[in-house]
């Protein structure tokens, strides 16, 4: 079961005085510092305002390409903890490193099922950290709808979805130099830092967009 949220969902603020958690969701998937926060992000919130229940973890599902662009792909899913992600589930390497671990499960590669369509963001969300590349099944073999989750089975925002897959098209537009010698040579080691600095910088670059609502990184 997760925990709830210690910062506010909307601008990852503790203010002295404490947390105010939705009355709806009590606190399971947002707690805020203001009600002026609470107001703005509640478009973003309300797809997740529900507690979930013990065998329940909020993920994301990642529809195929037949969805793109990506803004369209990403979708709120409740998970029962006996989904095989959680025993099939294969890391994401780059978000291990950067200390914000991800589970990701496609239907193709995973569950047995002939995938009609590649899946793009999936793809990018399983590149290794060392070369930059996916495994090969990853690359050659169509993975269809896909699932990713947290690994500690908190719960996983659509926001966050969002800036882990625009880091890792950052990174391979911008910074990647691969080699067979060196493998992936990027312009900074990857870190939590890095991920933290890139997500601020998404962040109010979207709200500048008109996405007032959109939180913070977790």
């Amino acid at each position: 079961m997760s925990t709830r949220p210690r910062r506010c969902s909307k601008c990852g603020k503790t203010p002295p005085e404490g947390l105010q958690a939705c009355s709806r969701c009590h606190g399971a998937t947002g707690v805020y510092c203001s009600k002026e926060c609470q107001v703005a992000h509640w478009k973003m919130h309300k797809p997740m305002c529900r507690a979930p229940a013990e065998d329940e973890v909020w993920g994301v599902r990642i529809l195929d390409n037949r969805h793109a662009p990506w803004r369209n792909q990403f979708q709120n899913v409740l998970l029962k903890t006996s989904h095989p992600i959680f025993t099939q589930g294969e890391r994401c390497p780059v978000t291990e490193v950067c200390g914000f671990p991800l589970v990701i499960w496609s239907e193709g590669h995973h569950g047995g099922t002939r995938a009609l369509q590649d899946n793009k963001p999936a793809v990018y969300l399983r590149i290794e950290a060392t070369d930059g590349l996916a495994p090969m099944r990853w690359q050659l073999n169509d993975a269809g709808t896909c699932f990713v989750t947290r690994r500690d089975r908190e719960p996983l925002t659509l926001e966050a979805v969002e800036i882990v897959y625009n880091f890792h098209s950052h990174l391979l537009k911008t910074y990647g130099v691969n080699s067979e010698e060196t493998g992936m040579n990027w312009e900074q080691p990857l870190s939590p830092e890095w991920l933290r600095s890139f997500a601020d910088e998404y962040r109010e670059q979207e709200i500048e967009r008109g996405r007032k609502g959109f939180g913070f990184f977790p």
